[in-house]
């Protein structure tokens, strides 16, 4: 445009200098050129440099070996596909995006979770529950929002950890989280969160004093609980056959008696996942040749995959998928260690709390060791979504293994020495 024989200079967009600065300059040169998202395809494998190769690989072979397992359980793999190679596509580039945007827009992030949490109790699902909302739960993005926002807190206020006041605090935040998933009736997601918030105060080394009482007086809750299972219908969001689950699940330790009608109700899915886990032996039985997933096992591609996983390749296979979680939760927690900042620190160490959880939660509950709380298992379990945000979350671990210490900390040496 001319304006007095002078050129006037085009404006540059508004947006230009918050992605020059937080996006890694693979990512960016790569958006920003003539040919934009096109050029994406050639340079993909660049945006891959400077991360964990090693928690990267464990990710890859957790998502095929789960593709696989989930093949075998459903027969229906293709849209789990989609959404696997959909969820690594956004793990790389989620992994090149500064660790610095999630620290400053964590608190819009938490703030549309809990709008989306408020709105998912309008909808009911099935058996009175209240966890879909359109195609996707919201607790499942809640959780990476929860994590990064606590994270985020404690980061800001660290200079006051050793208060009883921020205690209290983060246990208010915590115990939120929880209400807002036992109004769901997802007395598992409610267990989840409750568990990672407590985890990362501990990690933020807050004071001890009040884990031990806290602990100690759910212990003893616990165990009312498990004396008597019907209090449980005290908390607002437990339903009846949740209780049902706690009854039977005694039973089944207690080696006591289970009536016809709980076979075919409330006790059937734990006793034929049992089935399945003792009849796979130390080899198993063998690729597509589970029994129980034909008929008897309903939820043999969701919560009791691990059932049919251990069916079918036995002992061996079922170590196997305990061994590749270890590793990346022991390589998440190196990462932790060696991140440049405090945030990225408890991000990595709240996801890699998470996943560690969710894991031993859903194989506890397949082998009867815990009740059953209806949990999937990262990677294996059916769920697009959720497939999709736990490869999101292993991108934000990517992204901090890049931002790691360039050099060991100093030493602060004793006054008196």
């Amino acid at each position: 445009m001319e304006n007095n024989g002078q050129v006037q200079a085009k404006k540059p967009s508004k947006f230009r200098p918050v992605w020059e600065k937080y996006l890694k300059p693979e990512l960016w040169q790569t958006l920003k050129g003539p040919a934009g998202t096109l050029t994406l395809g050639k340079k993909f494998f660049n945006l891959a440099g400077g991360f964990d190769i090693t928690y990267f690989l464990i990710v890859i072979g957790l998502v095929v070996f789960g593709l696989v397992t989930h093949y075998s359980a459903s027969y229906q793999n293709k849209k789990q596909l989609g959404f696997a190679i959909a969820g690594i596509v956004l793990m790389l580039i989620i992994s090149n995006v500064s660790v610095k945007v999630y620290r400053e827009y964590s608190a819009l992030f938490i703030g549309i979770c809990i709008i989306l949490l408020f709105l998912v109790l309008t909808r009911t699902d099935y058996n009175g529950t209240h966890r879909w909302l359109f195609f996707f739960q919201p607790s499942e993005i809640a959780k990476i929002a929860f994590i990064m926002y606590l994270a985020y807190l404690m980061d800001k206020y660290k200079k006051f950890h050793d208060t009883t006041l921020q205690f209290w605090i983060f246990l208010c935040i915590t115990g939120f989280f929880g209400v807002m998933l036992l109004l769901e009736s997802h007395l598992s997601g409610a267990i989840l969160f409750l568990c990672m918030g407590y985890a990362m105060m501990w990690y933020a080394g807050m004071p001890k004093k009040w884990f031990f009482i806290i602990t100690a007086i759910v212990v003893f809750f616990l165990l009312v609980i498990i004396w008597k299972p019907r209090t449980l219908l005290m908390i607002p969001g437990i339903k009846e056959y949740q209780v049902n689950r706690i009854i039977i699940w005694k039973k089944i330790l207690g080696n006591g008696e289970i009536t016809a009608k709980e076979r075919i109700n409330d006790a059937r899915q734990i006793l034929q996942s049992l089935y399945g886990i003792g009849s796979g032996g130390l080899f198993g039985v063998g690729f597509g040749q589970s029994g129980q997933k034909v008929s008897n096992l309903s939820e043999k591609a969701n919560d009791f995959i691990f059932a049919v996983l251990a069916e079918e390749g036995g002992f061996i296979a079922a170590v196997f998928m305990l061994f590749l979680f270890g590793w990346l939760v022991y390589r998440g927690f190196k990462i932790a260690h060696q991140s440049r900042t405090y945030f990225g620190a408890l991000l990595v160490l709240g996801i890699s709390t998470q996943m560690a959880l969710q894991v031993l939660i859903n194989v506890a509950v397949a082998t009867s060791v815990l009740p059953n709380t209806g949990i999937s298992l990262p990677f294996f379990s059916e769920g697009g979504t959720s497939l999709l945000f736990s490869l999101a979350s292993m991108g934000l671990v990517l992204g901090v293994s890049k931002d790691k210490r360039k050099e060991k900390p100093e030493v602060k040496e004793n006054a008196e020495g």
